[in-house]
């Protein structure tokens, strides 16, 4: 059980000790944290972006391709339909960078964490994003249709 004194507000410091207490390989940059890790075999880190400013962090996941131009449609038709079937987060399409991504928010202000609270957040964030990973992939670069391609997608299962 955790007690209160073990819980933390999410801060700079604290998400980086947090990072090192979970024996994450990590870079902190531009106040963000950068998680090194991997989708479809490929680079994906998990960032962590502070927005204290609005009393929020936000953990997501990119998917480790650009998104063509012509399949915005598709991919956001796909994201739609995730997002409908999704317990927690939301999944984005940045056109300006052709990124395609998986995110959570969490309240900052005026509540505390614990190590299991944020790495729960975090493995939704992770376990989403590897879950729907090769058919947003062949939604995104093989062309495949989000219909039949999510037909079967229900997290959690």
């Amino acid at each position: 059980m955790t007690l209160p004194e073990d819980r933390f507000e999410l801060d700079g410091a604290s998400l980086e000790a947090w990072c090192d207490r979970q024996g994450y390989t990590y870079q902190a940059a531009d106040g963000q944290l950068i998680v090194e890790y991997a989708v479809l075999g490929l680079p994906a880190p998990l960032v962590v972006l502070p927005q204290l400013d609005r009393g929020m962090v936000m953990l997501l996941m990119r998917q480790p391709y650009a998104v063509p131009a012509a399949r915005f449609v598709a991919v956001t038709q796909a994201a739609t339909t995730l997002n409908a079937r999704s317990f927690m987060g939301a999944w984005v399409l940045n056109d300006e960078k052709a990124e395609l991504y998986f995110r959570v928010t969490l309240v900052a202000l005026d509540t505390r964490y614990s190590d299991d609270s944020l790495l729960h957040a975090a493995r939704v964030v992770v376990g989403t994003s590897e879950l729907a990973a090769p058919a947003l992939r062949a939604i995104a670069l093989d062309g495949a249709e989000p219909g039949p391609t999510l037909a079967a997608f229900q997290p959690g299962r």
